[in-house]
């Protein structure tokens, strides 16, 4: 063990011998991250892929049987056999279809998505003709939206497209750092061909026909080149319509144009979707940023360009207002956690100087703080990370660690100083640093050493956010290591400490300990009696402690789905959306509301409550006042939740081979969800039932007129649907749709499309409803599937009730109920998620024991010796639960990851224990007196060390700063490592010596009677 303790003395030796190499490496470093903050990209979040690809195939005008049929099942058979898939869904509506495809953590999303799109291209000719397009989206946390803006106004803003895309949307795409600009809320004006069915029958023209002219017409290619004997010509035929007039006159037959025929004029698209913010109707703007740019940098500069369109004339009457700016909340977070971590370092000093009395000591070990942090950010833009609140976290937790390193080398340096009387000797100095070298880098390394199975174990949610934390953590503090080697006892040698030639006398206190270790270790078994009461003492708080991981609103915000019940135009929603914004408005104190967004389709509605930050009441009281005298509503039902987010919340999902009896099953299974008290808002997420006219096409009569069915079937497609062309390019403002389609009267009236002229035969008009009959039915408005079965989702919100006692008491409701045989349930959303998440935690916590216990078994070179400071794990586990129940803290996910941290920062102190009563036990001291000199050596470190990583979590445990400034508290963090760091602290410092002297005890003990066993066989051995 002396050989391996002395590698640091050639490094505390190569500082005193190169004074200014080393100062000169170190400044490098401080130059270099200074530096590195500044360019150093400013983040939400760290660049991450998603490990989901979601396929999503437009086809409107559609019902959501013929989606599923003709789109979502071919779509599954050719994505199924991609590899790695963990959960396939699909959505069928009457707009189109979306199939969601999650995959594993670890597997490269890049390459899936590649394999996505060969699946599609290889099956796109079983697609519908008429589908246009299919999008393939990967995900990635740069695609979030930097900032919202909405924009309202007295005025009608239906035509306002150009004037936004002109002078707002084309500038902010200017900015520099902006990758993309979405516009919603208003449309493009498009170029509509209403073709007059009376004129196609008298002309016998089809629809398809027609098309295919205008489509011909329309083009723009290249034909090679013309080489002359001096130049070489590119060749580019070019027939784009250039006006309206170009499409009117286009000939159809040799005596008709296009204008005999149909009218072309510019029109805007039907609404099909609408937004209020603070009850007046609102256009929405999304700003998006390239990776690589800073956030806070666009966002201020966008901000501006904001700003400077506001004051024009054309803006006169029109409000912009930011609903979302990711860079204020972001700002806010690193603002609250650089106060959190000064006001930390200040208590932190203020400590360290109160045990040292010595203001240059105390300086030169706060002067590790500054340059670890420098260094590691320095690391991390030469290793190609980014600033963001997840390294910010790191750092602030590692702020409060980063002195442990040094305050023990400047311990046992002026302890080596007293003990020889020389103050400026090197070679004191160098003895110092070396023993407690082995301590404190197997006390770095165990701290870093618990993150590695987060970083390179089962990939996860919680593990890969955790590789960015970790990463801080680790580079700070092997950059403290570094420093405690080789900076400190280099400017501890060129200062003239206060040293006394004496010993110090031990104060009272440490009297006390001393005499009460001494107590304790003469009475083994009373000691262990109490170790074991205390340890059991955890099952009181354990069974206390809420292990509830739902979606608290932690980000003032509250989700309103409507709940649609019916088939309503847009206009009737939309009075649904604004009863109820009157009513929120009308007790806007009351419910602590600042803004109310809303946003509106004829078959969804939510509104987004954003609440006052500074209120007084909890999320579940607003709810709960809310719900109180919430008016009733004749098309919907409102309910708190957000529908899309299927990874969360309170979630039952039915599968089996029929929709319509999912449907019937959940009916009967939500009467009985809704009576276990504390689940509120129990509901389907199926879309809701939708009218549906079916066209049944006589095939007799209709051969009878020479009429092909699919023909009759286009014609009423493209006069319902309308039928895309070749975009018209020459539109200033960019391309410009161009649609054919019939007269509007026909989708607005049922016996008008009952009397479309079909065709003409002889003198006689044939009628749709002289081949057909039309009948009205009932279709679901959305058929979801999960894993290629058809399935029904229930949801349901918490109110007093936890995610564990919810999954008991919904598993012995369902249990109650007798499905029908090939259908089944499960406990999907946040069950499965939180069960995930705690499954992997648990598994690194178990990989991260055994990696700390083998860095032990290495250091004090023994396989029993380290139990004794693992022992202390349990002793900090009683005091997070005994913390987390006193203050009333649930054990959250920010919970479990300070514990992994409290893992690593727990043993150090036990280390630190053992390899002092490790040394002096090695130079010939009796075991009682080597742990009581031991411990008279150590204690003042160690309560040094735990202090100041106390208080430097203090300011997080008392504050209310949170990710990001909208996302969860770290609080609960805070409460964990500092609850688990002072009980175990208190107790270890009784607990390892015991268990040490116990575990020597055994160990002879056990040997002396295998020994005495042995002695038998060898004397039978003997006498033979």
């Amino acid at each position: 063990m002396r050989k391996v303790a002395e590698i640091a003395a050639p490094l505390a030796s190569f500082a005193l011998k190169r004074p200014v190499t080393v100062c000169m490496f170190f400044l490098s470093f401080l130059i270099l991250g200074l530096v590195s903050s500044r360019m150093l990209p400013l983040e939400k979040f760290p660049g991450i892929d998603i490990p989901q690809i979601v396929v999503n195939v437009p086809y409107r005008g559609s019902t959501p049987a013929e989606v599923e049929r003709l789109i979502t099942r071919p779509l599954e058979e050719a994505l199924a056999t991609l590899p790695g898939i963990q959960e396939m869904r699909s959505n069928s509506g009457e707009n189109g279809a979306d199939v969601v495809l999650n995959f594993n953590w670890n597997d490269s999303v890049s390459a899936r998505g590649i394999e996505a799109r060969e699946r599609v291209e290889s099956m796109r000719h079983l697609l519908p003709d008429d589908v246009e397009r299919v999008f393939i989206y990967q995900f990635n946390t740069d695609d979030m939206a930097v900032m919202q803006l909405r924009i309202s106004s007295e005025q009608d803003l239906s035509l306002a497209w150009e004037l936004l895309n002109r002078q707002l949307k084309q500038p902010l795409e200017r900015v520099a750092g902006v990758s993309r600009v979405a516009l919603f809320g208003v449309q493009q004006r498009e170029i509509i061909i209403r073709l007059n069915p009376q004129t196609l029958s008298a002309t016998n023209l089809s629809v398809s026909e027609i098309t295919q002219i205008l489509n011909q017409a329309n083009f723009s290619m290249s034909a090679g080149y013309l080489e002359t004997p001096y130049e070489r010509i590119l060749v580019k035929p070019a027939g784009e319509y250039r006006s309206l007039d170009d499409i009117r006159a286009l000939p159809i037959t040799p005596t008709l144009t296009v204008g005999d025929i149909a009218t072309v004029e510019y029109e805007l698209p039907r609404a099909t979707d609408g937004r209020h913010f603070n009850q007046r109707y609102a256009i929405g703007v999304d700003i998006y940023k390239e990776s690589s740019a800073n956030l806070v940098d666009v966002a201020r500069a966008a901000s501006q360009v904001i700003s400077d369109v506001a004051r024009t004339p054309e803006f006169s009457d029109i409000q912009l207002m930011t609903m979302d700016n990711t860079a204020e909340s972001v700002t806010t977070s690193l603002r609250d956690l650089l106060f959190a971590g000064l006001i930390g370092a200040c208590l932190s000093i203020i400590v360290l100087y109160l045990f040292l009395r010595d203001w240059r000591t105390t300086l030169i070990i706060v002067l590790s703080v500054p340059i670890a942090i420098c260094l590691t950010l320095g690391v991390m833009y030469l290793l190609g990370y980014s600033l963001n609140i997840l390294s910010m976290m790191g750092l602030m937790l590692a702020i409060g660690m980063l002195i442990d390193n040094a305050v023990v080398v400047t311990e046992s340096i002026q302890q080596e100083q007293q003990a020889t009387g020389k103050i400026k000797d090197q070679d004191t100095i160098i003895a110092g640093a070396s023993r407690v070298s082995l301590a404190i880098i197997a006390g770095t390394l165990t701290t870093a050493i618990v993150f590695l199975p987060n970083i390179f174990g089962e990939g996860g949610e919680i593990t890969i956010f955790l590789e960015h934390v970790a990463i801080a953590i680790c580079i700070s503090l092997l950059a403290s290591l570094l420093i405690a080697q080789t900076l400190i006892p280099l400017l501890l040698s060129k200062i003239h400490s206060k040293i006394s030639p004496e010993p110090p006398q031990p104060g009272r206190l440490k009297r006390g300990y001393l005499r009460s270790l001494q107590w304790s270790h003469r009475h083994p078994r009373l000691t262990t009696l109490i170790m074991l009461f205390i340890m059991a003492s955890t099952a009181l708080p354990f069974k206390n402690v809420s292990g509830d991981q739902t979606d608290m609103a932690f980000n003032d915000r509250i989700f309103m789905n409507y709940h649609i019940t019916g088939q309503y135009k847009l206009s009737e929603v939309e009075r649904d959306v604004t009863a109820m914004e009157s009513y929120l408005y009308a007790n806007k104190d009351m419910f602590a509301i600042e803004d109310v967004y809303s946003y509106y389709t004829p078959g969804y509605a939510i509104s987004t409550i954003l609440l006052n930050p500074n209120r007084e009441l909890s999320v579940t009281e607003i709810q709960r006042r809310i719900r109180e005298n919430m008016p009733p509503l004749p098309r919907s039902k409102p309910v708190f939740g957000f529908r899309g987010g299927d990874n969360r919340g309170v979630q039952v999902t039915l599968q089996g081979r029929s929709t319509q009896e999912l449907e019937q099953l959940a009916e009967e299974i939500i009467p009985m969800l809704g009576r276990i008290e504390g689940l509120t808002d129990v509901q389907t997420a199926t879309g809701n039932a939708k009218n549906e006219l079916q066209i049944r096409i006589d095939r007799e009569q209709a051969e009878r007129f020479g009429l092909n069915p699919s023909m009759v079937a286009e014609q009423v497609g493209v006069a319902l649907r309308g039928r895309n062309l070749r975009s018209f390019r020459h539109n200033p403002e960019g391309d410009m749709r161009i649609r054919v389609t019939f007269p509007e009267y026909f989708s607005l009236s049922l016996p008008e499309l009952q009397q479309m002229v079909i065709a003409r035969v002889g003198n006689t008009l044939v009628h749709l409803n002289q081949i057909a009959t039309i009948e009205e039915v009932e279709q679901l408005g959305t058929i979801r599937r999960f894993d290629r079965q058809t399935a029904v989702r229930i949801t349901a919100n918490l109110e007093d009730l936890t995610m564990p006692q919810a999954r008991t008491a919904i598993t012995a409701t369902m249990n109650q109920m007798q499905l029908p045989d090939g259908y089944r349930w499960t406990l999907d959303g946040g069950f499965r998620t939180q069960q995930q998440q705690n499954t992997i935690m648990m598994v690194n916590m178990l990989l991260a024991v055994a990696m700390v216990y083998m860095v032990m078994a290495a250091l004090f070179e023994s396989l029993l010796l380290p139990s004794a400071v693992i022992g202390s794990l349990i002793l900090a586990l009683t005091g997070v639960f005994w913390a987390l129940w006193l203050t009333g803290t649930p054990m959250d996910l920010m919970a479990l990851i300070g514990m992994l941290i409290l893992m690593g920062i727990v043993v150090n102190n036990g280390i630190v224990l053992v390899d002092a009563i490790n040394q002096l036990v090695d130079e010939g001291i009796a075991l009682e007196n080597a742990i009581l000199e031991a411990a008279a050596r150590r204690v003042r470190p160690i309560l040094m060390t735990v202090a100041t990583t106390i208080l430097g979590m203090l300011p997080l445990a008392l504050g209310d700063t949170q990710i990001g400034g909208d996302g969860p508290p770290y609080t609960p963090m805070a409460i964990t490592i500092i609850g688990g760091l002072a009980f175990s602290t208190l107790t270890s410092l009784y607990f390892v010596p015991h268990a040490y002297s116990r575990l020597l005890y055994w160990r002879q003990h056990w040997a002396h009677v295998w020994q005495r066993s042995g002695e038998p066989l060898r004397a039978r051995k003997a006498a033979h």
